[in-house]
Parts: C-alpha cells; sequence; structure tokens
C-alpha cells in the first residue's frame, strides 16, 4: 500500500509541476493579448496637434458596404446593419504642431489621422484645427500560437481623434 502512495504522491507532484510550468507560459495567439507582453507597449498620453486639412475626409462609412448599412424590419423589431458609425473616417492633413513630442510623427510631415469626430468631416482643404489623439499600438499581423512578439511586430497609429473645439482658421500658406 505505501507503494501504491508514493505513485499517487508523485504523479500528482508531476501534474502540479505541470500546470505550473504551463501557467508560467505567456502565450499570445490571435485570439488576445497578455498584458504581460503588451502592457508596456500602451501609451497612456493624449497628443494635441495642430493640424492643416490637406483634403476630403474618407468616410468608413463610405469605404465599407454601403449596402449593409440599411436598416432593417421584422417581425421581432427593428436593427442596424451599418458596419461604421458616421463621423469614423480618414484625415490626410499636415502636422504644424505636435505635443508632446512623438517619435514616428514629427512638426512639418504629412499623415492620416483615425478620427472619430463628426465635426471634422464638415472641415474641407486649407482649415487648420487642433486635434487630441491616442498613440495607438498594434502588431502588424496575427501571432501564431505560443509565438512571441518583438519590434518587427510593431506599428503605430494616431487614432481616437478629436478636435479639441470647433474652432478653425484658414491656413496663411506658409505652415501647410
Amino acid at each position: 500500500m505505501k507503494a501504491y502512495k508514493k505513485k499517487l504522491v508523485f504523479l500528482i507532484l508531476i501534474l502540479v509541476a505541470v500546470l505550473l510550468l504551463a501557467g508560467c507560459q505567456t502565450r499570445i495567439s490571435d485570439s488576445g493579448f497578455s498584458q504581460k507582453t503588451m502592457g508596456k507597449k500602451i501609451d497612456s498620453n493624449i497628443y494635441v496637434l495642430n493640424v492643416t486639412m490637406l483634403g476630403d475626409v474618407i468616410s468608413n462609412k463610405d469605404m465599407s458596404a454601403e449596402a449593409a448599412s440599411r436598416q432593417y424590419s421584422d417581425i421581432y423589431g427593428y436593427g442596424n446593419m451599418r458596419l461604421w458609425q458616421d463621423g469614423k473616417g480618414l484625415v490626410l492633413v499636415h502636422v504644424n504642431s505636435i505635443s508632446p513630442n512623438l517619435s514616428y510623427v514629427k512638426p512639418g510631415t504629412d499623415i492620416v489621422l483615425k478620427t472619430t469626430d463628426l465635426k471634422i468631416m464638415a472641415i474641407t482643404e486649407g482649415y487648420q484645427f487642433e486635434v487630441k489623439c491616442r498613440s495607438d499600438y498594434e502588431p502588424v499581423a496575427s501571432l501564431e500560437n505560443n509565438e512571441m512578439t518583438n519590434d518587427r511586430y510593431d506599428t503605430h497609429e494616431l487614432d481616437f481623434c478629436r478636435m479639441t473645439t470647433p474652432e478653425i482658421t484658414i491656413s496663411d500658406g506658409g505652415e501647410g
């Protein structure tokens, strides 16, 4: 009977060791990211940019399935199949200034912003305005099971951009 108990205790210890080792693994897959590895890449700064509009806003609604954005109705009620909200869009701008500094965006360069502000859709080329944005980290591709992320996957963009005020001014042509 003692041999049986020793084998049982040995098997339990092996099982606990395997579970402990498995629990210590940081596994990244396309189903999500571990805060242990991605937390250091999250930028909590808010970036304030003075920009000049270079063209028309391209709305996600215009780029995505317009036919799928129609409202439908049936015996169970109403629903809306819009894939994107009005006001989400891409904005081509010239950066006049940015605060605080950001490594991948410099004053004097032209960039694309992702906006969630409907007011920006009313601005036309040549107008200056101020936006607040987040620097959004995303890996360039989904990772395979047990594949660890590294710098070659890093991409960054300015996202969630919103106007600080509804004020716009016409560019004098010297900055943009």
